[in-house]
């Protein structure tokens, strides 16, 4: 697994907290069926047994353990306007 941050995303970690959860959440279709999709959130889990802790530099990421370990982690910062939002991919 490797995990790799933009500066712009790791700066905004940082001034929100130094941790950041990835996580793997179903989201459902038009069509009754459901997809896993990556989402981010800043902070810790309450619960650590789910997820694997990986630290970047000064940032703590959790990883979902149902996350495939195989693909890059990539967190970027999204924008639209003047707002800015934390945002992953898998690749």
């Amino acid at each position: 697994m490797e995990v790799k941050i933009a500066h712009e995303a790791e700066q905004y970690i940082k001034k929100n907290g130094q941790a950041v959860m990835v996580q793997l959440i179903a989201m459902s279709g038009c069509c009754g069926g459901a997809a896993p999709m990556p989402q981010i959130q800043l902070g810790s889990p309450k619960d650590l047994s789910g997820y694997i802790k990986t630290e970047i530099g000064d940032i703590t990421v959790f990883v979902d353990v149902k996350v495939d370990m195989t693909k890059q982690i990539n967190i970027f910062l999204g924008k639209l306007l003047w707002l800015a939002k934390l945002q992953v991919e898998l690749i």
